[in-house]
């Protein structure tokens, strides 16, 4: 699988950083080439607009920044901001941030061009297979998906609705269901990805997928599958993904188990005899 993290490519040119402790970052930013500069909290318009000249843009930067003033000032001037959560400054709400951070330890320049990304409305490549291309929704893609849940026996979803979980699911979370396509025709065939599943008395994520009636028995969730579970280990690093499937969907079942799934237990549910599976990381070792 020749896995794709992200189809920012060069939109993003600089991070402006006007936050502290961000001397992990520096040093990771700096070793994969993406070019910051450093402003002290609390440095003003001019500043910012300074710094700015020489990296780009205001659309084409991220500013990090831990003040609501600062955040304010950013966005004023056309920049798409994050936040950093300073626990010495417990009164900074940054409503107006992409995505809010608690460290730097795991933030690298592929996270921060899906941010970006994002932030310009446009959806993130999440993987390609041999196959398939499997990417985040817009709100373009709204009319197919609604055909494809249509005709496969499933409830479409209103412009509102599809708004708000590309702005949370996708935004915050960086994770949620994600369209399939076809690569040789270009068609939407299929969804793939995570959810929470909520059956018992305690929440976790699991794996969800559907498939096109047309295009199935040929190995095409196999590999959607296969593809997003590589992306929940080396991106997201999920410890673990759990699945939920009715007793008599068999093939989902035989599915599970080719996916590397254990059979943890079964209950009833709604009238129904439902099954859990889990499936523990495999190497974050880069494929």
């Amino acid at each position: 699988m020749n896995k794709q993290k992200g189809t920012s490519g060069t939109m993003l040119k600089g991070l402006i950083m006007q936050a502290s402790h961000t001397e992990l970052l520096e040093y990771h930013l700096t070793a994969c080439g993406l070019p910051w500069r450093k402003l002290a909290p609390g440095s003003g318009a001019a500043m910012l607009q300074k710094a700015a000249e020489s990296l780009g843009a205001p659309e084409e930067l991220l500013c990090l920044v831990e003040t609501d003033e600062d955040e304010r000032i950013a966005r004023d001037g056309g920049f798409f901001c994050i936040g950093y959560l300073n626990p010495g400054r417990t009164k900074e709400r940054l409503s107006g941030c992409r995505i809010l951070l608690e460290g730097f330890e795991e933030i690298d320049r592929t996270f921060l061009e899906e941010v970006h990304t994002r932030a310009l409305g446009l959806p993130v490549t999440i993987a390609e297979t041999g196959r398939l291309r499997i990417r985040e929704m817009s709100l373009s893609d709204l009319p197919a998906l609604n055909a494809l849940c249509r005709k496969n026996g499933y409830d479409g979803m209103e412009e509102e609705e599809a708004k708000a979980y590309i702005a949370y699911m996708y935004g915050l979370y960086q994770c949620g269901m994600w369209l399939v396509f076809e690569k040789k025709s270009g068609r939407l065939i299929g969804r793939c990805g995570f959810g929470v599943a909520d059956y018992l008395d305690f929440t976790e994520l699991d794996l969800g997928y559907l498939t096109d009636v047309e295009y199935r028995r040929q190995g095409y969730a196999e590999e959607a599958c296969r593809a997003v579970l590589s992306y929940g280990d080396q991106v997201l690093q999920f410890p673990q993904i759990s699945a939920y499937v009715e007793e008599e969907n068999t093939a989902s079942r035989a599915l599970l188990g080719k996916l590397g799934f254990s059979l943890i237990q079964s209950f009833r549910w709604k009238g129904k005899t439902m099954r859990r599976y889990l499936r523990r990381a495999e190497s974050r070792e880069e494929v």
